[in-house]
């Protein structure tokens, strides 16, 4: 890798965490913020230093509260009140002093000058988890030139659980970064050096009326599907004898989701690279396979 400034921001990500215990983190499918501005991160570390014997005796790294400022040209209001904790019907947002915004991780990437085999550098970024402040608001009357006003949002991040991360990072210009890791880093937080980033192929059977949609890696690894990429019509589905596309509920399992019906009868299924698994890797899609 050659040196080289940073010169731009793009790709900014937010992740909703939906758990996060001692057996890892589990995030829904990223959403895409656009309109990115700045993206300005401090990790309020330091060195602190112990003396002894007329000098410096020990010296130890000290991190302490990592906080972000994230300013972009706007965002949806559905998305910033969900990011808040607050509630919004029928187009109309309410804040209230008991709102609590809940877990995200916040991705984004770096434009660095220069290329590589004709190709532009990135530094990718993932912060795993942290919560968004309410941002201050209002406006200025327009004079005779345009000041353009901004969100400028401030998140504060923990550790996770399982494994104290709080940040990972990589570059495309790094001959140790595969490059399934960069193809695939907005397709799901990235918060582990082990993440199966193989294939993840899906069959469908039918029995007493319902349809089992069963996941496979390349690797025979362990996996969970995102709960959040399930979108019935969308990234699976299941259809009658006339291809109409058939309603009802699903459930996960243990690298299965179970599709019941509300009506009619299975016939055919399919899945698209949309339907993720919890290292982002999207399934080999499935078209109208007969059940």
């Amino acid at each position: 890798m050659n040196e080289a400034p940073r010169i731009g921001l793009d790709e900014v990500h937010i992740a909703k965490v939906i758990s996060d215990d001692a057996n890892g983190i589990v995030y829904d499918t990223p959403i895409a913020l656009k309109g990115a501005v700045n993206a300005g991160v401090n990790p309020n570390s330091d060195v602190a230093t112990d003396y002894g014997d007329n000098g410096v005796f020990f010296v130890t790294n000290n991190r302490g509260n990592t906080e972000m400022n994230l300013e972009l040209i706007d965002v949806d209001p559905t998305v910033l009140a969900e990011m808040l904790g607050q509630a919004k019907v029928n187009g109309v947002t309410i804040e209230t002093p008991l709102d609590q915004s809940p877990y995200f991780a916040v991705g984004f990437r770096v434009w660095i000058a220069g290329e590589k085999d004709g190709k532009k550098r990135y530094q990718y970024f993932w912060y795993a988890k942290g919560k968004f402040s309410v941002p201050e608001t209002g406006g200025s009357t327009k004079a005779e030139s345009i000041e353009f006003g901004h969100i400028n949002l401030t998140a504060q991040f923990a550790q996770t659980i399982a494994n104290g991360v709080i940040c990972s990072h990589a570059r495309s210009d790094d001959d140790e970064t595969p490059a399934s890791v960069i193809t695939n880093w907005f397709n799901a937080p990235v918060v582990s050096v082990t993440a199966d980033l193989t294939a993840l192929t899906v069959t469908a059977s039918l029995a007493t009326g319902k349809v089992t949609f069963t996941g496979v890696k390349a690797s025979a690894g362990d996996f969970a599907f995102i709960e959040g990429s399930i979108n019935n019509g969308v990234t699976i589905g299941v259809l009658d004898s006339s291809d109409n596309l058939l309603e009802g509920t699903y459930t996960l399992g243990t690298k299965k989701i179970v599709f019941t019906p509300t009506s009619g009868t299975p016939a055919k299924a399919f899945v698209t690279s949309g339907l993720k698994d919890n290292n982002g890797v999207g399934a080999t899609p499935m078209i109208d396979t007969s059940l």
